[in-house]
């Protein structure tokens, strides 16, 4: 345990001190600052469009710093021999990436925690802060972490760049997953079958969605909350264990 911590310490210092860290911090601010003065062009509707853009603001930029980051993090120990270094002690090979993991998780939630005070602050000079709208950062929160275990998995066996690209196109399916299931119905039975296949294997990030209700107000409830964080770690588990069955394959 002390060894995994220990790799976890190490990522987060190694990732807070890059700067694009920062650089996407203060895009983030500047878009959820922009959002209250494009708010006031729609004069009724400048509460839910402030409220919106803010929480998309934090999703879009939270996925951006997974993406630059988590897609390059393997791929760099490797590349610069560092993870020789690693795997030289009696660190397992699984245990390296977990600590890869929970390293860059760390950094997420310091940043998703600095952008939603920031969010939060606003809603509050404004006078439409709720609880609901804390709910729906973190539940953005969670699907970070199933993103950065794709990022993970990927980065075990290819390229930064083509990794940020599955990764992405990933989070798109996962965000119109129903999509996949019309199609299941529309196509041939054959097809259907391999369609429907992947509906299940494939990430379902519409699990984590609340933005759109905290916009009105509306809590997530309970369940939804039980079946978020079930769902989110068995799927994190499962993205892990592969990518540690790849990385045991690996020579270097």
């Amino acid at each position: 345990m002390r060894t995994l911590l220990n790799l976890a310490s190490n990522t987060f210092r190694e990732t807070i001190r890059d700067r694009i860290l920062y650089v996407l911090l203060v895009f983030a601010g500047v878009m959820i600052a922009a959002s209250l003065f494009l708010g006031t062009f729609t004069f009724a509707q400048e509460r839910k469009l402030v409220l919106d853009l803010g929480l998309g603001t934090i999703e879009l930029f939270g996925v951006a710093i997974a993406l630059f980051l988590g897609t390059s993090m393997v791929f760099k120990e490797v590349d610069k021999r560092t993870v020789y270094i690693v795997l030289t002690k009696p660190v397992p090979r699984p245990m390296f990436l977990v600590g890869k993991f929970l390293g860059l998780c760390m950094t997420l939630a310091v940043l998703l925690v600095l952008m939603g005070l920031a969010f939060c602050g606003l809603a509050v000079a404004k006078g439409w802060f709720a609880w609901p709208l804390v709910g729906a950062i973190a539940m953005i929160g969670l699907q970070l972490a199933v993103i950065v275990a794709m990022t993970i998995l990927f980065s075990t066996f290819t390229s930064p760049l083509l990794s940020m690209i599955l990764t992405f196109c990933l989070y798109l399916i996962g965000h119109n997953t129903t999509a996949l299931r019309l199609a299941a119905k529309k196509a041939a039975p054959a097809v259907g079958h391999l369609i429907t296949g992947l509906y299940y294997v494939l990430p379902n990030l519409s699990t984590f969605e609340a933005k759109n209700g905290a916009v009105y107000g509306d809590p997530v409830s309970a369940w939804r909350w039980v079946w978020a964080l079930g769902y989110g770690l068995a799927y994190t588990i499962a993205l892990l264990a592969t990518a540690a069955a790849i990385f045991e394959r690996r020579e270097f």
